[in-house]
């Protein structure tokens, strides 16, 4: 309850002033963030990555302009309802108290009223009646405008109850989460880096599941989101008495570091995760900073998934230390395990077994769509670390029809490999790319069987992108000296991941040379693709190829020799 006392002392009269003061700083950080918006969009010929950044800087104090003057408004509102009602209050009050105590009447610091004749005691009663009251008034009105303000000033820190919400307005945490689903990767990233610090952990904190998967937050923050949800689902397995289990033991290998690119150990980077399914997650390998000659993105093929992620993560690692260039492991979604529908897996649905296998487009079409969203999520964290970093995606296998599939849904990429592509993609139209001068390579070893898949496949997977229009097919070469085979053709049925895992061949060489920037080998002829068959020319976007039972039959025989 408040005192007296404390209300003589209260030094009201400043109110105003302070007020004007409120108003006044409020006006003038509208004005200056107007001028700094106007002063970029006038900048006349100033282009380029710096004036790109000055940009993104210059609208991320505007939001943070914007939130703070609109708070600095409440908190003049609350000075003045303060100096409207408190001051008439407190006049009311010390009116009373001070004809009490000129009556003879002892007025204590809680508002009791006392008098030292018994007669008087009836009056007494009565001015404590109307004394007392007013004084609790007068303390919940302090109290209510003291929340509101010490609210205000959590606003103004990141340290308040409510969040600054993507509107422009106030929210709590999970009402800010909601509505920033809600928006574009573009509208997202925006919005986040104008958060406090302390915002941001908060947001983290209360949904890490959400946000480690949206794409525009930024990446460090997501992968802090990620090893947050690790941590908690291994948590789950042990208090539901499977700590000795497979999932239990995969998620904690996921929290050990690892080597690095340059050989040291590092924490595990995960810009995605999720334990549905078989396990999506998408894994940053190496450091994205300013200078660095560019990114990657390796999409594994069939039987890729998160318990057995460290293959692919020792590919891109290898790649990164090479080229000096980080690369992302995408395997956000649900791959094929197995090659072609096998007896046993069929059903009512799906007569043939097709499902899960790599005659199934439908991996291809879900996953391809996803990595549209995470390439301009991408693209939205290469400008802001590494500004004007070009982007190599390279798909192996059936991750090659999942970036083709990507592609003709506007995937944006300066680079695209077709690394033992099973096709072009499966949603056999033209590549919808925004940058018109993407450059396309693709690479097939002689005897790779899934050569059987780019020539007879076009029905699934869009056709063989060795002979597409505008795909310039690259040298694979040989095998580095040491190894499975050393200095030997690559060639034959382990071809098709044979290179991938001997960072010393010649087609790896290739793909390290075009996350460099630097011009690759061209194709040389080494063999026939198909040995016994001579090679025939494709139609474009899937128009040719054999009905899709042919095609899995066909493939089965080949992996059955």
């Amino acid at each position: 309850m408040i005192s007296l006392s404390a209300v003589r002392a209260w030094p009201l009269e400043q109110l105003e002033p302070a007020t004007g003061t409120v108003d006044r700083g409020a006006e003038s950080i509208f004005g200056g963030t107007g001028r700094a918006q106007s002063a970029m969009s006038g900048g006349g010929d100033w282009i380029g990555a710096t004036h790109d950044a000055a940009g993104r800087a210059v609208e991320i104090q505007a939001a943070r302009g914007k939130r703070l003057v609109t708070v600095l408004e409440a908190v003049a509102a609350d000075g003045r309802r303060a100096s409207g009602e408190l001051i008439p209050m407190r006049s009311e009050l010390l009116k009373l108290v001070g004809a009490a105590e000129a009556a003879g009447f002892t007025v204590t610091d809680d508002g009791r009223v006392t008098h030292t004749a018994a007669e008087r005691s009836a009056d007494a009663s009565y001015l404590a009646d109307r004394i007392t009251p007013l004084l609790h008034r007068i303390g919940d009105l302090d109290a209510e405008i003291g929340r509101g303000l010490t609210e205000r000033a959590g606003q103004l820190t990141g340290h308040g109850r409510l969040i600054a919400a993507p509107d422009g307005g106030w929210d709590v945490p999970g009402g800010a989460i909601e509505a920033l689903q809600g928006l574009t990767p573009e509208e997202r990233r925006a919005y986040w880096e104008s958060l406090w610090p302390e915002e941001a952990s908060t947001l983290l904190g209360t949904q890490p599941g959400i946000l480690g998967n949206l794409d525009g937050i930024p990446f460090a923050d997501r992968a802090r989101a990620n090893d947050t949800a690790i941590r908690a689902a291994l948590a789950f397995e042990y208090a539901s008495g499977r700590g000795d289990g497979p999932r239990a033991r995969r998620l904690a290998d996921l929290l050990k570091p690892v080597p690095g690119p340059d050989g040291k150990p590092v924490p595990r980077t995960f810009v995605a995760f999720s334990t549905a399914g078989n396990g999506h997650y998408i894994e940053q390998v190496g450091e994205l900073h300013p200078g660095v000659p560019g990114v990657g993105v390796l999409i594994p093929g069939t039987g890729s998934h998160l318990g057995n992620s460290d293959k692919s993560r020792q590919k891109a690692s290898e790649l990164a230390e090479r080229s000096g260039a980080p690369v992302f492991v995408y395997c956000d979604g649900d791959l094929p395990q197995r090659i072609a529908p096998e007896g046993g897996h069929s059903t009512l649905g799906d007569p043939l077994g097709v499902t899960g296998t790599a005659v199934d487009p439908v991996p291809a079409a879900t996953m391809g769509a996803s990595l549209v969203g995470f390439g301009r999520a991408l693209d939205a964290e290469i400008a802001a670390q590494a500004p004007g970093a070009p982007t190599t995606y390279i798909g192996h296998s059936y991750g090659g029809s999942v970036l083709g599939t990507a592609e003709q849904y506007g995937l944006r990429a300066d680079n695209v490999v077709f690394a033992s592509s099973a096709g072009i993609g499966v949603a056999h139209t033209p590549w919808h790319d925004p940058n018109p001068d993407v450059h396309r390579y693709s690479m097939t070893p002689p005897g790779d069987p899934i050569h059987v898949a780019q020539r007879y496949g076009g029905a699934v997977h869009g056709g063989d992108p060795d002979s597409m229009p505008g795909v310039q097919r690259l040298d694979t070469g040989f095998y580095g000296p040491h190894g499975k085979h050393p200095g030997a053709l690559v060639a034959g049925m382990d071809a098709h991941s044979g290179y991938l895992e001997d960072p010393d061949s010649t087609a790896f060489g290739n793909l390290v040379t075009i996350l460099r920037g630097e011009t690759p080998t061209p194709y040389v002829d080494r063999g026939p693709d198909i040995p016994g068959a001579e090679r025939t020319g494709e139609a474009p976007f899937g128009t040719a190829g054999m009905p899709i039972t042919a095609f899995a039959g066909a493939l089965a025989g080949l992996l059955a020799h």
